[in-house]
């Protein structure tokens, strides 16, 4: 196949879009519009042979229309619910998802965050190494002894039948509902549009306003973003209107959380355990709250130094495979993750 002409379109920073040019094939013609109005997406369509939408934006019959030479519509990520699939069957476009790897790592830190805390791992580990004989010869164990929790462990939890609340509902939190939605838990979210049902039905969650959501969840995960009026949001007074004796875990933007206040609600018994991947300052201040906490090996509190993503060497790897399909496209192979 010959040159193909790409439209991507996209709300991400410049520095995600070169990252995510760089990663491509040759053969391409590439366009990239930022935050593009309607009509800038329309009159750039009828020249295009792909269609890539990054993050979110509608779709439509008449944006189908105008692209009269599209051969591929691909969204980057994995809600395709703004994109009119009957009208891309009607006109021959196939239409396909393309779950971000990035994302997906990100919402394995978060659940690794959740199950870390529900279960007071690092004190279930740092446990092993006191010394102590527990009160009992040890003795080997068959079908018929063992010694279930012979250190008297209390409070390790259960995600099945608990309920965890998201706030910041984009990408990365429709991964994690995908990865919940196999522990059995219910799962509310917050953002500022709420999604349409069938999707709300697909991934198992329900929309909720904030204040119902800190007052039930047991798990509260804050997935927020940089923005205006955002930083250190996650306060004293936040925590004051969560469920007592809840775990609070962020993996969102950095500034999200008022470290001092988190870190006096633990310390206070307000929060049962606290996980954060993002730091208001980095590298991290070696007189943080939280990480004074962290010291203490029987600490409920979860502490990574931003890494949820990866490494910054599999960015160019992670990207080159949302590719793959125009790499198909090209090649004249079947498409993948295909849903029109």
């Amino acid at each position: 196949m010959s040159e193909l002409t790409v439209l991507i379109v996209t709300n991400r920073a410049p520095r995600h879009q070169e990252i995510l040019k760089s990663a491509a094939p040759e053969g391409l013609a590439i366009t990239t519009l930022e935050a593009p109005s309607r009509e800038e997406i329309l009159a750039h369509l009828p020249s295009a042979d792909v269609l890539i939408s990054e993050r979110s934006g509608k779709v439509d019959a008449e944006m189908i229309a105008a692209g009269k030479r599209l051969k591929l519509i691909q969204r980057l990520g994995r809600m395709v619910y703004d994109i009119d699939l009957d009208a891309a069957r009607a006109a021959g476009v196939p239409v396909c998802r393309f779950p971000l790897r990035g994302c997906s790592m990100v919402a394995e830190h978060a659940l690794m965050q959740i199950l870390n805390l529900i279960k007071t791992f690092r004190e279930s580990s740092a446990i092993l190494h006191e010394d102590c004989d527990w009160g009992q010869e040890p003795r080997k164990c068959d079908e018929n002894y063992f010694a279930y929790n012979w250190t008297d462990r209390r409070g390790i939890g259960s995600l099945a039948g608990s309920t965890v609340g998201i706030l910041g509902f984009g990408e990365i939190g429709i991964e994690l509902a995908h990865r919940l939605r196999a522990c059995d838990s219910e799962v509310l979210y917050n953002k500022r549009t709420p999604l349409p049902a069938s999707v709300e039905e697909e991934f198992n969650v329900a929309f909720s306003d904030l204040e119902t959501i800190k007052a039930r969840a047991d798990v509260l995960v804050s997935l927020l973003p940089h923005g205006p009026g955002m930083g250190e949001c996650i306060d004293s007074a936040f925590i004051a209107g969560m469920k007592e004796g809840a775990y609070l875990v962020s993996t969102g933007a950095s500034t999200i959380l008022n470290e001092a206040d988190v870190a006096r609600a633990y310390a206070q018994g307000r929060l049962a355990g606290v996980a954060t991947d993002g730091w208001t300052w980095e590298p991290v201040p070696r007189d943080n709250p939280l990480l004074r906490l962290a010291r203490d090996p029987m600490a409920n509190v979860v502490l990574t130094p931003h890494v949820a993503g990866g490494v910054r060497s599999n960015d160019q790897a992670m990207r080159r495979l949302e590719w793959e399909n125009l790499r198909r496209l090209m090649a004249g192979e079947p498409l993948v993750n295909r849903v029109a």
